[in-house]
């Protein structure tokens, strides 16, 4: 299967850019991860090293030769793991931009969210530009129709009822599946 027929997923066979981007976006994720250990693992084994470094006359004894060739192999995997960073940050960026024309484009945006909600400690914007992007690309392929009946900000659940109000909808419509 060609890399363009994996990705095509509407009844003109167009590439949903945001499942090729998702998929994308999920390889560079892992490709950071592994980097971040490789560079945990150097930077670990480099601390011990200087820690356990013999001292003669109160000063470390020359083991350069082995610490240098370290420190460069860490400078190397900080390098290799800031340069994976920032290409799993464009893509994530390019694919809250891309609309999604398929379901499973829909699908696959907010599987990358989910994953990077999971990893995120600095939950300030993230994630919801990329659910406010998913969000339009439904009301889009429904025609426009409303995606949730509940009210978006806190204000109007509050003239409405309440959060509570909201939460007995969604189990009354769960209840009648």
């Amino acid at each position: 299967m060609s890399s363009a027929s994996r990705f095509a997923d509407d009844a003109a066979g167009r590439v949903d850019l945001a499942l090729a981007l998702s998929v994308a976006w999920t390889e560079a994720h892992s490709a950071t991860a592994a980097q971040c250990l490789k560079q945990q693992r150097l930077e670990t084994a480099l601390l011990e090293r200087l820690s356990s470094a013999e001292v003669v006359d109160g000063q470390p004894a020359s083991r350069a030769g082995g610490r240098s060739s370290m420190r460069r192999a860490y400078a190397e995997a900080k390098a290799a793991e800031a340069l994976a960073s920032a290409c799993e940050q464009e893509l994530l960026e390019r694919l809250a931009r891309t609309p999604a024309i398929s379901l499973a484009g829909i699908a696959a945006k907010l599987s990358v969210i989910a994953i990077e909600a999971e990893d995120n400690t600095d939950l300030a914007d993230f994630p919801v530009s990329h659910v406010r992007s998913a969000l339009e690309d439904l009301r889009r392929l429904m025609g426009g129709g409303i995606v949730d009946s509940c009210p978006a900000s806190e204000d109007d659940r509050e003239d409405v009822g309440g959060p509570d109000r909201c939460r007995s909808q969604r189990q009354l419509i769960q209840r009648e599946r």
